[in-house]
């Protein structure tokens, strides 16, 4: 079972994204450079709640197959993890993070209770009625 659960997950790196479909295609070095064909990427939510995430080409991701690593049609991105070269964007139990390329990010800190928005350009904020500091 240990052997072949390792045939089931492999590391790629993202090549292409398509996100129409929210797929992507993956190179995986360790079988010499094989393109996988389009695989779905995992979400939180699909259905009466949304939640939509891309990585982006370059980024290395975690892939599972439904038979074995030699039929690369077959998966589903699990997602992406931190590593050397990415470094985790917080380092605390309690912070939820985004950050964004382009030097956005949201921050959550359930310690604290604080949320911080750091955005480089304009925020929209629509609702029935907003209320602040009330």
């Amino acid at each position: 079972m240990e052997g072949e659960s390792r045939q089931l997950v492999k590391e790629g790196r993202v090549t292409a994204v398509f996100p129409e479909r929210h797929t992507v295609r993956c190179e995986f070095e360790d079988k010499d450079g094989l393109i996988s064909g389009e695989l779905p990427v995992l979400t939180t939510w699909a259905w009466q709640n949304k939640m939509y995430a891309l990585p982006d080409v370059g980024e290395i991701v975690v892939v599972i197959f439904a038979t074995n690593a030699d039929q690369t049609g077959t998966g589903w991105v699990v997602g992406s993890r931190f590593h050397d070269n990415s470094p985790p964007n917080a380092n605390s139990q309690d912070k939820t993070r985004i950050d964004f390329k382009d030097g956005t990010f949201i921050e959550y800190d359930r310690a604290s209770h604080e949320l911080r928005i750091d955005c480089v350009g304009d925020i929209f904020i629509n609702g029935r009625n907003i209320y602040l500091n009330s």
